[in-house]
């Protein structure tokens, strides 16, 4: 049987056959030099410090490749100094000495995952492993006289390790071969009307996207269908059924990859919850000759004043971000300009309550102390170590007016973490577990969107024993953000 690969031949008929597209494609010798560009000491024999750093405000350029050819691997991972680091690093791509760039988008949601969360990811062009810290895609990128890649920070904190490789090879490009193309957008919130995932002019298909979405209110989100409308319809001639099922899934979402379509993160069906998801159209890529606009709604399950269920087609003012991927023959239309850093997070870090920094009264069980490590926010996090199963640690806050908040408890997790759970001001708001095999900065636990009164409150931390791998009880807590939710301008 012919072990052929969808992914060249569907997107990239332009390229020349002698270069290898599946695996009895190898039992060939083609043409083409190889290159690669990567973050390789210049004492490459001597030196095994392969990484780079990017202070905030700075570009590092991964590869300025001259001549013909075409990018077909990116890979890389990043030892964080900042939360929520991959959407605070923008990847950016210009074919051909281009100005505007062709790609313009945080390297999470590039890769498959938004909100700046670390989370694996298996699909057929697109790979994240390492617990999500390892990225890497073969979308097949040809240019023709030059292709530079950037990587920006966008963040407030200097990248320490920047690990990249840029592997291609340089052959011939085919003059109809269309250029690849990737933008960021969001709406925090949504506005009414539906939500664009690209307005895109000239002549291409349209391969990928990748949708984020935060809810802001109870119920079902997913009930928007997309609509791609095709060289200038006015009525869309592709059309679904629901969020869920353009992703491949049916009767709402759970976390699953699949090597086309996968929601890569599901954090639950509450108030503030995160998702991601993308649909890989390798095999159904959709050609246009004049243009494309591709939307989709954002409806679902609403609740009158009373309280009660309206029904699951009304529009909801939730938070999305997208990604949208397609190849076009050049020019293309310049991106609208990106949001900061700061604003594409679900969370600001600027108004993190530093734990360590807290007045706070001695635990029932166990002891408290700072300690300083290298990494994590601020540079130190408050450790409890040893306490008894029904201990309790509270982190006191306070709220300027009443309204809707959400609290985000940023924990550090390792070998001896147990298990936990938290209330505030007495209620129960959630469960999490700060077991990790490895040393683990930054994670983020979120609970659901509640109203709290102008004043002070109390997060509380309670014990819930050992975790089962787990030889000991501690917990490592940074910090936490107590955040109101956002209203449309």
């Amino acid at each position: 049987m012919r072990l052929r690969s969808l992914l060249l031949p569907a997107l990239l008929s332009g390229v020349t056959s002698s270069q290898a597209q599946s695996l009895e494609d190898l039992a060939q010798i083609g043409s083409g030099k190889p290159f690669r560009y990567s973050s390789n000491h210049e004492d490459w024999k001597g030196s095994n410090v392969d990484y780079k750093f990017i202070k905030p405000g700075e570009t590092l350029t991964l590869a300025d490749v001259k001549g013909s050819g075409t990018v077909r691997r990116l890979w890389m991972t990043v030892l964080p100094s900042q939360p929520a680091y991959s959407r605070l690093l923008t990847l950016r791509i210009y074919w051909d000495g281009e100005t505007s760039p062709s790609v313009e988008c945080p390297i999470g949601d590039f890769f498959g995952v938004g909100h700046g969360l670390d989370v694996n990811l298996e699909s057929l062009p697109v790979r994240a492993s390492a617990e999500g810290r390892a990225r890497s895609c073969v979308w097949p990128m040809p240019f023709r006289k030059s292709a530079r890649i950037t990587v920006s920070n966008d963040g407030t904190l200097a990248t320490w390790g920047f690990y990249f490789n840029v592997d291609g090879d340089h052959s011939p490009v085919a003059k109809d071969a269309p250029y690849f193309h990737a933008m960021y957008r969001q709406e925090f919130p949504c506005k009414p009307g539906n939500y664009l995932l690209a307005d895109i002019k000239g002549r291409g298909h349209y391969v990928g996207t990748v949708l984020s979405a935060r809810t802001l209110t109870p119920g079902w989100f997913g009930e928007g269908d997309e609509f791609f409308y095709v060289d200038g319809e006015k009525i869309p001639s592709l059309r679904g059924t629901g969020l869920e099922d353009y992703f491949g899934e049916a009767w709402a979402l759970r976390q699953t990859n699949g090597a086309y379509a996968g929601c890569s993160l599901f954090e639950g069906g509450y108030p503030g919850a995160r998702y991601t998801c993308y649909r890989w159209h390798v095999p159904d890529p959709v050609r246009f000759e004049k243009g494309l606009k591709v939307e989709i709604e954002h409806k679902g399950v609403a609740f009158g004043p009373d309280g009660k269920d309206i029904g699951n087609n009304n529009e909801r003012a939730d938070e999305y971000s997208s990604v949208a991927f397609w190849y076009q023959q050049e020019p293309h239309t310049p991106f609208p300009p990106l949001p900061s850093g700061m604003d594409r997070l679900s969370f600001d870090y600027r108004n993190l309550i530093e734990a360590e920094a807290l007045k706070i009264e001695k635990p029932s069980s166990g002891h408290t102390e700072t300690v300083n490590v290298n990494g994590l926010h601020g540079g130190a996090h408050l450790e409890w170590a040893s306490p008894e199963p029904g201990a309790e640690l509270s982190l006191p806050f306070e709220v300027s007016k009443d309204g809707n908040y959400q609290i985000m408890l940023l924990a550090t997790k390792r070998w001896d973490g147990a298990l936990a759970e938290f209330f505030v001001d007495g209620t129960p708001v959630g469960e999490a577990s700060f077991y990790s095999q490895s040393y683990d900065m930054h994670r983020e636990i979120p609970f659901a969107i509640q109203t709290l009164k102008a004043g002070a409150h109390r997060l509380t931390i309670r014990c819930k024993g050992k975790a089962p791998q787990a030889g000991n009880v501690w917990f490592g807590l940074d910090g936490f953000i107590v955040q109101g939710t956002r209203t449309s301008d």
